[in-house]
């Protein structure tokens, strides 16, 4: 079996009638997306920018007559980029063939399950690819494996706010932290991290919650690899969360946001250290 896949050329203003004309058409599904890799990070609540040039994809099923949807199309004057078929493929096993173990300084290292353990990790996350982010593969969490690697996690209390995949929250347990409150609002990624946390032996030490069920105490290492926005607008609640001494360790921000994020932490908390990879920003702070 396989699928038609069928790409316009298109700017926002047209998007909506393009997409409707291909679930007119009997699209299984629509797609937009920005052939000029300018991503659209932080929109603001309630809307939905496109970008100004966008690609609009339809996949359609093999029975369908697509040379003729391709020809209308065309006499309503727009541009066809391209026509694909796409051969049927277990993409979950796609995926895994693209993400291999990961060593993320001396001692940590993510490892899918289909791998053996390396020889030289001295901690290995057991971890695939799923619904949750957090594999490791992006920057803002290697920025965060990273510092975890070298840093001492023996008997702390840790909270990872923002926990996805829950892989920051095991990395913590597994380099020896005592507990662990991990929190999303994604139920998914709840679902996701106790999946995780149960493969990797940790789940009698790692409770996952929502943010309605969340409740503020000590903690002695803070982690939120989120973006800016929820960052600011929970700066006050990550500061009261840490112990005295305790350690603020901040991911998903941008190079440009830096200056405005340290701003709300400045009264209460100093910047010790920062790290950067393909334009985002690690921060690390102290408790005053």
């Amino acid at each position: 079996m396989h699928w038609h896949k069928v790409t316009i050329a298109a700017n926002a203003s047209e998007a909506e009638h393009i997409e409707a004309l291909f679930w007119d058409h009997g699209a299984l599904s629509v797609t937009l997306t920005d052939p000029a890799d300018a991503p659209i990070y932080e929109p603001e609540p309630g809307t939905t920018p496109l970008w100004s040039a966008l690609e609009i994809c339809g996949l359609f099923e093999q029975e369908c007559d697509v040379t003729s949807i391709v020809a209308e199309f065309e006499t309503l004057g727009h541009v066809v980029n391209q026509v694909e078929t796409l051969a049927e493929r277990v993409w979950e096993r796609e995926w895994l063939s693209q993400f291999q173990p990961m060593s993320f300084g001396q001692r940590l290292w993510i490892v899918p399950t289909e791998f053996e353990v390396p020889e030289t990790a001295e901690v290995a996350v057991r971890l695939d690819p799923g619904l949750a982010f957090g594999t490791g593969t992006h920057a803002t969490t290697a920025l965060i494996l990273a510092w975890m690697d070298g840093h001492d996690f023996n008997k702390r209390s840790v909270l990872d706010y923002g926990c996805g995949s829950g892989i920051l929250a095991i990395a913590a347990l597994l380099l020896g932290a005592e507990d662990c409150l991990a929190v999303d609002l994604d139920p998914q990624a709840i679902c996701a991290t106790e999946d995780n946390a149960l493969l990797n032996g940790v789940s009698d030490r790692l409770n996952a919650i929502l943010p309605a069920q969340f409740e503020s105490k000590a903690y002695d290492v803070v982690l939120a690899n989120i973006l800016a926005e929820p960052i600011i607008g929970m700066a006050q609640q990550l500061t009261e969360c840490l112990a005295p001494e305790g350690i603020l360790v901040l991911s998903g921000i941008m190079t440009s946001q830096q200056e405005m994020v340290e701003a709300h932490f400045r009264d209460d908390l100093q910047f010790i250290d920062q790290f950067e990879r393909e334009g985002w920003l690690c921060l690390v702070a102290r408790r005053c």
